[in-house]
């Protein structure tokens, strides 16, 4: 009699232990990856915007043109569709903070900062300041953290934010469908200067709920 219960505890614990290999081997992983390599550039001098055909230039082109009384303060909405879905998830901005305060800054001030706006993503923002984290190749991007829907800043002035002049850095960002969710991340480098912006690469797991490494393409 022992020896049977033995063996049926030994044929529960091998089928336990089947369906448990069985869901590591494919570990909740199913990675949509996108090499992007795009560069955006905040350019003042108005000749050089004139012979520039970046979406930035294009936006402004209006304004250059004298068709809008306007200073250029702004690449306006640099827009991406993550998951090729034909809906914007999100668009960054390099914008000049000097006419929205006043023209008060101080000139020791960099008065460039860069920002991203969410649609239906969001991002992973630990500061509650707007200020969105910049992870690290590996960290783990999953429910925890802050979350939040509204814009982040990257960099601003005073060294603000934390992707601006530290390199290579990943955005942590979600799809969000009702209580559903989706983590991806954006490897993103910023200028010290706020000047340049360029998205790298992403990437996000498709599977609901389940977590993703920054980095991670696979």
């Amino acid at each position: 009699m022992k020896k049977n219960i033995l063996l049926l505890l030994s044929f529960i614990i091998a089928l336990l232990l089947f369906y448990s290999c069985n869901e590591n081997s494919q570990n909740n992983i199913d990675i949509h990856y996108v090499s992007v390599k795009s560069e955006h550039v905040f350019i003042r001098n108005t000749d050089l915007l004139m012979q520039d055909e970046s979406p930035e230039s294009q936006h402004i082109d209006s304004i250059i043109s004298g068709y809008v009384e306007s200073e250029i303060v702004t690449t306006g909405y640099l827009d991406y569709d993550l998951n090729n879905d034909l809906i914007i998830d999100l668009a960054f901005e390099i914008i000049d903070l000097q006419e929205f305060n006043n023209n008060n800054l101080p000139e020791s001030f960099d008065s460039l900062a860069i920002r991203v706006h969410p649609y239906n993503i969001e991002f992973l923002d630990n500061s509650t300041f707007q200020y969105a984290d910049a992870l690290e190749q590996d960290d783990i991007i999953n429910i925890d953290g802050y979350w939040t829907n509204k814009h982040v800043v990257l960099g601003t002035f005073q060294n603000a934010g934390n992707f601006n002049g530290h390199g290579n850095k990943f955005l942590a960002f979600r799809f969000v469908n009702e209580n559903e969710y989706k983590y991806g991340w954006i490897k993103l480098y910023c200028s010290q200067h706020n000047d340049t912006l360029r998205i790298i690469d992403y990437a996000y797991n498709r599977i609901i709920g389940s977590s993703i490494l920054a980095g991670q393409s696979e």
